[in-house]
């Protein structure tokens, strides 16, 4: 009877063990700051660690780089400064993806100056794009933006499915080409993906609608050409 308690004990010992040795191999964290555009933000990663943060203000993105080694999360802190999620003067959701796919995430906090976001991600994943409605962007004005009103009847009939995808991009292709709209020079992309986000096919529909600016529309369109599922 003692040598069987003496068995239990050792096999418990022996499995702390393992566990232990597993959490030390396999848990790894990075916590750190890293300054985007004068605007500190941030980070703490779990199974993984942060190679670049940088803010893309053409399409409202801003975008992270990572190594991993297993399944995991990111938490990060985004100050408003430099990139928000805003629907009307309320707080809207940010639309990210995690390697190219949608991903629901976890706002932890939000106060005047920052929101945090909790984002899993896989083992092996190593991109996270967050994508907002407003974003600081120092070289983009105006005068680079321009879009007849009669568009915006398109945008709302888009939005309702009134007109197919594939009929939209080629119409505003057709009227970037010809220069009756203008956006800011944009650089294209390829992409295997030609699914276009549903995020894009909102902001069309408040556009429509007066409940977004021209530039949220138009980030909408920079993210379509840069990912390669428009070409101008």
């Amino acid at each position: 009877m003692m040598k069987h308690n003496n068995f239990l004990f050792m096999s418990s010992v022996i499995f702390s063990l393992i566990i232990i040795h597993s959490s030390i191999q396999y848990s790894i964290a990075d916590t750190g700051v890293v300054s985007v555009d004068s605007n500190d933000i941030n980070y703490d990663i779990n199974n993984g660690n942060i190679e670049s943060i940088f803010l893309d203000p053409d399409i409202f993105e801003l975008i992270i780089a990572m190594n991993t080694q297993a399944d995991g999360t990111v938490e990060i802190i985004i100050p408003r400064d430099l990139l928000d999620a805003k629907f009307e003067l309320s707080d809207d959701v940010f639309f990210v993806l995690v390697d190219g796919f949608e991903t629901d995430y976890v706002e932890s906090e939000s106060d005047s100056s920052s929101r945090t976001l909790v984002i899993p991600f896989f083992n092996g994943d190593s991109v996270i794009e967050i994508i907002g409605t407003h974003v600081l962007n120092p070289f983009i004005s105006s005068p680079e933006i321009k879009i007849p009103d009669w568009i915006k009847n398109n945008a709302g009939w888009w939005s309702t499915n009134l007109i197919e995808d594939a009929d939209f991009v080629s119409g505003i292709q057709y009227l970037i080409k010809e220069g009756i709209m203008t956006i800011p020079q944009t650089p294209s992309g390829q992409s295997m993906q030609q699914d276009i986000p549903s995020w894009i096919k909102n902001n069309a529909g408040w556009w429509a609608d007066g409940l977004i600016e021209d530039a949220d529309f138009v980030s909408g369109i920079q993210y379509l050409i840069t990912n390669g599922i428009m070409h101008v």
